[in-house]
């Protein structure tokens, strides 16, 4: 009974219909990078869970502020002198409201989820259980900021105490989270960033938390949340001191398991499904069909090769934007993820992506693709299929506005002895997979000056 009427006259009801409402407009209002390649959230139920948790640098200190609002109540009202006469403990109030908080804002938190899932369903994207832990540990850390905005709000009752909380929550939500970022200057120390809840933006659809970041993310805020709770709840000096022993043990248990790289390969959705030298993984176990015919097809093309790959695979590790794809002598890997056009590819596209650069990706930052290194590699897949044509890459459409020079130079390379053509396709071959000279320059010198 007292448990209903905390949910009705606290804040919590009002504290979790924000959280849904903040969460729901930056997903579907906003076009970020949770509905864009190589990460979409609709692709993954994991990769949903990992897009909430990094949308909680934003939402934590919602949370924590709510919290810290509704612990000023007593003071708000004049009760405080009251119920400090009652023999009644401190605990027995504080669990229910605590309670009401805790559990409306995880039902808040949840209820995003559920979307994202719904999402997920709607695209035909991947369902598995690695979601559990990385939504297990966001729902345990806004019960946990819930509540310890409850015990800031009842030691410090000034009007600015939420505002000021909300806002220092934030920065040092920020913060940790810059030092789970690549490519960010960081502040903090790296073994930090997992202090706040947010994860680092997922650089594929499969991805996942390690396992010993769970763990220790359970245990931190397991112990914030306990403290929290201690602090609402007892009055003495003496007790609210020894109630930071649960934050403490937290912290010196936590900090050696968290790993140096948060998020790590998911098991489920990168298994390898293969049929044959041709292999793809479980999230994309629709396109294996599509590739096997025209991948065993490159092969047997790539054969007459010294060293010649042996099997097609799909990239599976996730690969930072500032980084070069991973390459393989003896596998030629294909992006699913960074590269959607792949998923909507014909057997003549799939085959001419095979066969680019020699079986050897791109050397080039996705995002900046170059005239010679895209012309190279499509030169390369045309030696071996006779046609000049553009690969199914993103910026596919404007480099046909820039086919001019390709097509010249395609044109010096045909003219060409058969032997010298073979030679300079053996040295594009190498050229890529070590990332050294100019790729056009090796197949047509000054082809593009």
């Amino acid at each position: 009974m007292i448990f209903r009427i905390e949910l009705r006259r606290s804040i919590a009801p009002w504290a979790g219909l924000a959280l849904v409402v903040f969460a729901l407009a930056f997903l579907f209002l906003l076009s970020g990078p949770w509905w864009k390649t190589p990460a979409p959230w609709s692709a993954n139920t994991t990769t949903t869970a990992i897009w909430i948790r990094f949308l909680l640098q934003f939402l934590w200190p919602v949370v924590v502020g709510a919290g810290a609002i509704q612990g000023m109540r007593d003071s708000r009202s004049g009760m405080t002198e009251l119920l400090a006469t009652t023999p009644r403990p401190g605990w027995h109030r504080a669990i229910r409201l605590a309670g009401a908080v805790g559990a409306l804002s995880a039902l808040a938190y949840l209820v995003v989820f559920g979307v994202g899932v719904a999402e997920v369903l709607a695209h035909d994207g991947f369902v598995s259980a690695g979601f559990l832990p990385v939504l297990g540990v966001g729902v345990l850390a806004v019960v946990a900021g819930g509540w310890l905005g409850l015990a800031v709000g009842r030691l410090l009752p000034h009007p600015l105490t939420a505002p000021g909380l909300a806002v220092l929550t934030l920065v040092g939500t920020v913060l940790c989270w810059m030092s789970l970022e690549q490519g960010l200057d960081a502040v903090l120390p790296r073994r930090a960033g997992p202090l706040a809840p947010a994860l680092a933006e997922p650089r594929g659809s499969m991805v996942t938390t390690a396992a010993s970041l769970d763990a220790g993310q359970a245990v931190w805020f397991l112990g914030l949340a306990v403290t929290g709770f201690l602090l609402l709840s007892v009055r003495s000096v003496r007790a609210r001191l020894l109630s930071l022993l649960p934050l403490v043990a937290g912290v010196a248990i936590a900090l050696p398991l968290f790993p140096a790289d948060a998020l790590t390969a998911d098991g489920a959705a990168a298994r390898k499904v293969c049929d044959g030298p041709v292999c793809v993984a479980e999230l994309h176990r629709d396109r294996l069909a599509a590739l096997a015919g025209p991948g065993r097809e490159a092969l047997a093309m790539l054969a007459k090769l010294p060293g010649a790959p042996t099997r097609v695979e799909e990239q599976v590790a996730p690969v930072s934007p500032l980084e070069r794809a991973q390459r393989d002598p003896g596998v030629v890997l294909l992006d699913f993820q960074r590269n959607d056009a792949l998923l909507t590819a014909d057997a003549s596209d799939l085959r001419a992506a095979v066969l680019s650069g020699v079986g050897v990706p791109s050397c080039e930052r996705p995002s900046s693709p170059s005239l010679s290194d895209t012309g190279a590699r499509m030169i390369a897949a045309a030696y071996f299929t006779g046609e000049l044509k553009p690969l199914p890459e993103l910026f596919r459409n404007w480099f046909k506005s820039q086919s001019g020079p390709i097509e010249q130079a395609w044109q010096q390379f045909r003219a060409l002895p058969a032997d010298v053509r073979f030679a300079r396709i053996v040295a594009l071959r190498q050229a890529l997979l070590t990332c050294q000279g100019d790729p056009m320059d090796t197949l047509v010198p000054g082809a593009l000056r």
